[in-house]
């Protein structure tokens, strides 16, 4: 992490808008690099810029991984229709269920 940076201050796009930032840049190894991202993500404390605005959703790293989650999430209802359907009661269902309500 570069932390060389001189403090700026933020004009806009920000709650705080004297909140004073630094330009800062990290260099992560890829099987790290989602859950760094993730937990900064959720400390709310960082602002990040995509270096790579050309690139479209499509030839981003991750895809295939996005296209495996959503794949699963489709079989998974195709599950829980089926079971709701024949009135199977099931305690995994409900779990798996709460857990993917609440990460939308």
């Amino acid at each position: 992490m570069q932390g060389d940076a001189a403090p700026i201050t933020v004009s806009g796009g920000s709650l705080f808008r004297s909140e004073e930032m630094a330009l800062c840049q990290l260099f992560l190894q890829s099987e790290a690099a989602y859950g760094c991202v993730s937990e900064l993500g959720e400390l709310g404390l960082v602002q990040f810029r995509d270096l790579n605005p050309e690139t479209n959703a499509f030839q981003r790293k991750f895809v295939n991984e996005v296209r495996r989650c959503d794949e699963m999430e489709r079989k998974l209802r195709f599950l829980e229709k089926e079971i709701k359907k024949d009135e199977i009661p099931c305690l995994i269902l409900e779990t798996l269920l709460r857990l993917l309500s609440l990460e939308r």
